[in-house]
């Protein structure tokens, strides 16, 4: 039990960020020079599982326990800890291995942590004063137990030799349900509950709106299946679902402007970054851009960074660091993260003119590296170099401690 009460979560998590864009510049290095002995989708696995895992879902927890005042709580900790270990599993073993039983195991593990996050927590929540937070939140729990459907039907799929397009929407139904339920309603929630107050009948007034936005997120996920080609009545829930959710969002940002444009700079970046992705989804239902979209690899992975890193992420780093004064590197993560959506997204339309920008690839691949030392100047502000002078064996120990 000393060694869990030893271990600084809050750093770790931090350290994860940095891990994840290191993976994220490995995976553009790869795209632009041979890596002989490593395969580009296991690193893409890693990836991917380690920034729902190692880096969302761990911060995300540690920022509502704070709230609800369970990180001192030992079942709490224990959590932390097997969600942490398995999420570096998950790093290790698809990296080495992809698809195999190992890192199948510590996949499965995470989403038995989620679970027991759940059901740990979701009775508490009720201790969350402010109402809208608390539907946001509550929302975003019930969407990361949702999501854990897709995984588990993709080996009774595999087994039944339905690989085809039902398996890969059982993907989909799990990437949604964890970036646009879980992830971006429990950030909403904890914007919510710093920064967007209200009197009790505005409080009120704006709740529709949230109902709407939150509610019409479920159907949203049929969005993702317009790849395939459905049936037409499934585009029409998609264009209906994705109508609402961008009306609904909209209304809120009607009802808390006044509020919300002296919120922090990250803050409200990501709000406008979730203005962006809703109008996203209202082009993505149009039939001709929708099958240009699913065709073309960046604007896919353009929509998951504007999630991840454009409305996510800067809620995460501001509320880890809101008692330290980061405007330079706040200033610098945000124009990192314009640039490379920018890049991302415009190349595709440049394409349709037959234009492509220089370089393209490597201009990717610095700005991957840039993300790798902003988090480091992000790990340096909260948890600074100790500057005393330290006999080598101090010096050991305390590099050591720094770990945990």
């Amino acid at each position: 039990m000393n060694v869990i009460n030893s271990i600084n979560f809050e750093r770790w998590t931090v350290v994860s960020f940095i891990i994840l864009a290191l993976f994220g510049a490995i995976l553009r290095y790869m795209l632009c020079f041979p890596l002989p002995g490593i395969s580009y989708m296991n690193i893409l696995h890693a990836h991917s599982h380690y920034a729902f895992g190692g880096w969302v879902f761990l911060a995300l927890v540690i920022l509502i326990g704070k709230h609800l005042s369970l990180p001192s709580s030992p079942g709490f900790k224990w959590l932390m800890l097997i969600a942490l270990l398995s999420s570096i599993g998950m790093l290790v073993s698809f990296s080495i291995q992809g698809y195999k039983a190992i890192p199948i195991a510590f996949s499965t593990l995470f989403l038995l942590v989620t679970y027991w996050f759940a059901v740990l927590v979701y009775p508490k929540l009720n201790l969350i004063e402010d109402t809208n937070s608390r539907l946001f939140v509550k929302a975003g729990i019930w969407c990361l137990v949702l999501s854990s459907i897709g995984p588990l039907a993709l080996g009774a799929l595999k087994a039944t030799g339905n690989t085809g397009a039902i398996y890969q929407n059982a993907i989909y139904f799990y990437l949604h349900f964890q970036m646009n339920g879980w992830m971006l309603l429990t950030a909403l929630g904890l914007i919510f509950k710093n920064y967007v107050r209200f009197y009790k009948s505005a409080s009120i007034s704006i709740q529709p709106w949230i109902y709407g936005f939150i509610i019409s997120s479920f159907p949203l996920f049929f969005i993702f299946t317009l790849w395939s080609k459905p049936s037409s009545w499934i585009g029409e829930i998609a264009f209906l679902a994705a109508l609402i959710n961008a009306v609904s969002w909209f209304g809120i940002v009607q009802k808390t402007f006044c509020i919300i444009k002296k919120a922090p700079l990250m803050i409200q970046v990501a709000l406008f970054a979730v203005s962006l992705k809703v109008l996203f989804q209202i082009l993505v239902c149009v039939p001709q851009v929708g099958e240009w979209t699913f065709s073309n690899r960046n604007l896919i992975i353009g929509y998951v960074h504007l999630l991840t890193l454009g409305c996510v992420t800067p809620v995460l780093l501001h509320l880890f660091t809101r008692h330290l004064n980061l405007r330079y590197i706040e200033r610098s993560y945000i124009a990192l993260v314009v640039v490379y959506l920018t890049l991302l997204f415009v190349q595709p339309v440049l394409s349709l003119y037959r234009i492509a920008i220089p370089n393209y690839q490597h201009l990717l691949l610095c700005i991957s590296l840039l993300f790798c030392l902003s988090g480091l100047c992000y790990y340096q502000k909260l948890f600074p170099l100790t500057k005393r002078k330290n006999t080598s064996k101090n010096q050991v120990q305390i590099t050591l401690t720094r770990l945990f």
